[in-house]
C-alpha cells in the first residue's frame, strides 16, 4: 500500500509494507495497539495511532470501509473517542478534477488529552480498501485469540 502523509511542515510518500495489531490488558480491559511499517526512499519506520479500545479499533475498521466504497462528494467522519480522534475522509479532487484518491483528515478531539496539530493521509482508493481489509483480518485475528 502506499501513502502520502502531509504535515504542517512536510509532505512524504510512504509504502505501507505491514500493519500490526497488538492488544495487552490494562485495569480489567484490553488496549489496541496499531502499527505501520513504513519505507519511504530514506529509511524504514513504524507509524503509530493512539492506543485504541475494541470499540475505537472496530469505528476505525467501519470508516475504512466505509471510505473506500466512498464516491464524490460523500464525506466520512468518525470520531474515536478513547483515542481522542476525529477521522473525516473524502473523494480526493487536484486541479478541480475528482480522482479515485482518498484523502483523510487527522485531528484530536478537543477533548483529547493529546492534542496535536492535525494532519492528512492520501491514498488510492483501493490502497484504503487493501488497508481495511487487512485491519479487519487483524483485529479478527486478535479477537479470536482472546
Amino acid at each position: 500500500m502506499n501513502i502520502e502523509l502531509s504535515t504542517a511542515s512536510e509532505t512524504a510518500p510512504f509504502e505501507v509494507i505491514d500493519l500490526q495489531v497488538s492488544s495487552r490488558p490494562t485495569a480489567g480491559k484490553s488496549i489496541l495497539s496499531v502499527r505501520f511499517l513504513c519505507r519511504n526512499d530514506r529509511y524504514t519506520n513504524h507509524l503509530h495511532m493512539p492506543e485504541l479500545s475494541w470499540f475505537d479499533a472496530s469505528q476505525l475498521q467501519r470508516f475504512s470501509q466505509d471510505l473506500s466504497l466512498a464516491h464524490h462528494p460523500e464525506i466520512c467522519q468518525t470520531d474515536l473517542i478513547d483515542a481522542g480522534l476525529r477521522l473525516t475522509g473524502s473523494v480526493r479532487r487536484l486541479a478541480g478534477t475528482w480522482t479515485t484518491g482518498r484523502t483523510v483528515r487527522i485531528e484530536p478531539l478537543p477533548s483529547s488529552a493529546n492534542q496535536f496539530s492535525p494532519f492528512t493521509i492520501h491514498a488510492s482508493h483501493l490502497d484504503v480498501k487493501t488497508y481495511a481489509s487487512k485491519l479487519y483480518n487483524r483485529l479478527w485475528e486478535l479477537f479470536t485469540k482472546g
